[in-house]
């Protein structure tokens, strides 16, 4: 398997029936076991939020009008903001000129405008802010940086030649996010690589009650050349009014680059000014796709580095009905009656827990009907275009019931400076079964390619390689780990059929594989009928050598639905 999907795991980027498959397989791959013991629940990368959110019709001149009460006391970064500076002052012109050269970001400028009852800091605050300058920052945290959200706090600790800084802190009702800087006796910055530190963090209120006993859900990733460590506080508290006025983080570090010693420190983390401009818009709308979802739209929460969309899920009685009629038709009723000996799934819950995976895209449109967000939770998004200022680090889910009912908590960069929205739905995915199946003659296939036609789709397979080896390498274009073959192919899929898994293989001897499809050099796109076409390859576990024969096949593809008509206006306080 490869380290990609690892990570992709890890960071729950993979949907749910595709991390169900990188489960069971690490289950019975001793090197994928250590890879993830290596890896850690640590990120490689916080995501990079790439759109700015439109500007408000008077944006410029409400800015100007703000900043015409504000002193300019920073210095210039460089000799071309220098130039900027010493220039008579046209405030239409320089609000612009002021976004381009200090990459102040749309978002920041425009909440400065909206959230009237924050202090503003100056621009020298933001622009000096780390969360401001490293390119992994969202949207939502330039946003926060720029209200004056972000703490300075430069406490330090010292052990074995290493000096761990706490830099910065962010924080406000969803999430805390603190940025860390290690150096070694010399001053020489120490890069941040998954696996190579050690340690944990705890979240306590004033009275030093723990509010996060199981200690999870603290991500770790390289920040420019920092780290940056950040919590999702929606899993703890679910509405602003329930945060304390106060939280301390403390953190213990036991290992840092490889080096064990002992770094540990308190931050405490004024909560109040974050809390008193939070706004819940309360929206109470409900909807039932003709598949039977049925969508329940809460509420948006709006704080300095995020607007958190809440939404309820679940299935009506019909489509439940439907559902388990056809578990027992199949027989994927096999859960074990007696305690299991091992903690493993059998086929029909892989299977159930494949098809109770649904998910949404939507898009929030401004009032002349321009999308200002999205969010499209089928794998592959580019296919839809639609996703947009989703701050995913943020974002989170919870499932229960036999109704399949789920939570969802969505997080974009601040609907700031608008009157009004309105939440428009635009596909449901559902999982469905799928009995793809292509026989191919090896031998064959290594002198020409064999197209196989089945079930609606069309794929043509070109190339096998045999992998000996457990490194990682480049074959035919696509990278791997870990022994096993490679077949590469072209594909085309079923009409609204955007994604396909549930992979095996068979040899001429019944021998049954694992098999993984490749999702980092993949090409997704659109053929002109609407059709998903794309190229990748697909990598089975554990072939040590070349068989004659191998049958390939797939049991899940996701369909995805249009055929909804949902919209819901939001009234926001401008």
């Amino acid at each position: 398997m490869k380290s990609n999907q690892l990570k992709a795991y890890l960071s729950d980027d993979l949907p749910h029936s595709e991390s169900l498959l990188v489960e069971r397989h690490v289950e019975e791959c001793s090197y994928c076991q250590s890879e993830l013991e290596k890896i850690g629940g640590e990120l490689r990368e916080i995501r990079v939020l790439g759109d700015i959110p439109p500007l408000p019709d008077a944006f410029t001149e409400e800015v100007a009008n703000k900043l015409a009460h504000l002193p300019f006391p920073f210095q210039a970064q460089d000799e071309r903001m220098q130039v900027a500076l010493n220039k008579p002052i046209n405030w239409k012109k320089r609000s612009m000129d002021i976004m381009k050269k200090t990459a102040i970001t749309v978002a920041g400028l425009a909440a400065a405008v909206t959230f009237g009852t924050m202090v503003s800091p100056t621009f020298a605050n933001y622009v000096n802010s780390l969360f401001n300058t490293v390119n992994q920052a969202d949207g939502g945290m330039k946003n926060a940086a720029a209200e004056g959200y972000v703490q300075e706090v430069g406490k330090k600790v010292t052990d074995k030649g290493i000096t761990v800084t706490v830099k910065e802190v962010l924080a406000d009702p969803t999430r805390i996010a603190l940025i860390f800087e290690m150096v070694d006796k010399d001053g020489k910055k120490l890069d941040f690589k998954a696996g190579e530190y050690g340690g944990e963090f705890t979240l306590t209120d004033k009275a030093g009650k723990d509010l996060n006993p199981e200690g999870d859900g603290w991500r770790w990733g390289k920040y420019g050349d920092y780290m940056l460590i950040s919590k999702n506080l929606r899993d703890v508290f679910d509405s602003a009014e329930k945060v304390p006025d106060e939280l301390t983080v403390g953190f213990a570090f036991n290992k840092i680059r490889g080096t064990e010693g002992s770094w540990k420190l308190d931050i405490p983390i004024d909560m109040k000014k974050a809390k008193e401009v939070a706004k819940t818009i309360e929206i109470n709308q409900e909807y039932t796709s003709p598949q039977g979802v049925v969508i329940r739209l809460d509420n948006i929460m709006t704080v300095p580095s995020a607007s958190l969309l809440s939404l309820e899920t679940h299935w009506n009685e019909q489509r439940n009905k439907e559902y388990w009629k056809l578990i027992e038709e199949k027989g994927w009723n096999d859960a074990p009656e007696e305690p299991r000996k091992e903690m493993r799934l059998t086929p029909g819950e892989i299977m159930q827990d494949f098809l109770t995976s649904y998910n949404l895209a939507y898009e929030i449109l401004d009032e002349k009907g321009n999308r200002i967000a999205g969010r499209d939770d089928t794998f592959f998004k580019t296919l839809n275009g639609i996703e947009k200022n989703s701050v995913h680090s943020i974002s989170s889910g919870r499932g229960e019931g036999d109704s399949q009912t789920m939570e969802w908590w969505h997080g974009f960069t601040p609907f700031t400076g608008y009157e009004k929205l309105t939440f428009k739905l635009h596909s449901i995915y559902l999982n469905e079964p799928a009995s793809f199946e292509a026989k191919i003659a090896l031998d064959e296939l290594n002198k020409q390619p064999v197209t196989v036609e089945n079930s609606g789709s069309t794929f043509t397979f070109s190339k096998f390689h045999l992998k000996t080896t457990e490194e990682e390498e480049k074959i035919g274009g696509y990278k791997s780990e870990g022994k096993g073959g490679i077949i590469e192919f072209e594909a085309t899929l079923p009409k609204d059929i955007v994604y396909i898994t549930d992979w095996k293989a068979k040899d001429e001897a019944g021998n049954v594989y694992s098999v993984s499809m490749d999702h980092s050099d993949g090409e997704y796109i659109r053929g002109k009928d609407g059709r998903v076409q794309f190229k990748s390859a697909l990598f089975i576990d554990g072939l040590e050598k070349q068989p004659k024969e191998l049958t390939i096949s797939y049991g899940i593809q996701e369909h995805q639905y249009r055929d909804v008509n949902w919209e819901v206006p939001i009234q926001l306080d401008k």
